[in-house]
């Protein structure tokens, strides 16, 4: 069989200029170089091997993020400045604000001549309140079910909206 270019389609490429090397995508994470290639190594940061060297993809390294403990707690925090907002003490709006950008707590710690103890407080005492909020005013969406009936006079088709709380 021939082929003519009617049967052919265009690869999607990724241009090269969205990758990383290897200490660009450990400064991104915030890792040792050492530390992120042992990740690399056991498979845990997915990347791409070409001969010697790695190069790695900034969205794999974002899922990675978000799958760890970090990725959590800055999601919590992004969570609470989206809702809470005035809510929140000054110093807890300081805290979140600082882990969107990307800081650990004890570097926050130090900014705020605080404790990492005082700091993880605070990050409790956020958790609570996105959570409280989250129960009294729950995130609904939901899906048309639709249900069929064969049964005697109720033949045909209903549709019913089926809650999915977050």
């Amino acid at each position: 069989m021939a082929l003519n270019s009617d049967n052919l389609t265009a690869p999607s490429f990724i241009p090269l200029n969205s990758f990383m090397t290897t200490r660009e995508a450990a400064k991104y994470l915030n890792m040792s170089y050492w530390h992120f290639m042992r990740l690399v190594e056991n498979e845990k940061i997915p990347g791409i091997r070409i001969a010697d060297r790695w190069i790695f993809h900034q969205p794999d390294l974002d899922v990675y993020r978000k799958s760890t403990k970090t990725g959590e707690t800055i999601s919590l925090a992004q969570k609470a400045l989206e809702l809470l907002g005035q809510t929140l003490t000054q110093r807890q709006r300081d805290i979140c604000a600082a882990l969107v950008e990307g800081k650990r707590p004890s570097e926050i710690a130090r900014q705020q001549q605080q404790t990492r103890q005082a700091i993880h407080a605070q990050l409790a005492s956020i958790r609570e309140k996105v959570e409280q909020l989250s129960w009294k005013q729950p995130n609904v969406s939901g899906i048309l079910h639709e249900s069929f009936t064969q049964t005697g006079s109720q033949k045909g088709t209903k549709f019913a909206f089926v809650p999915i709380v977050d």
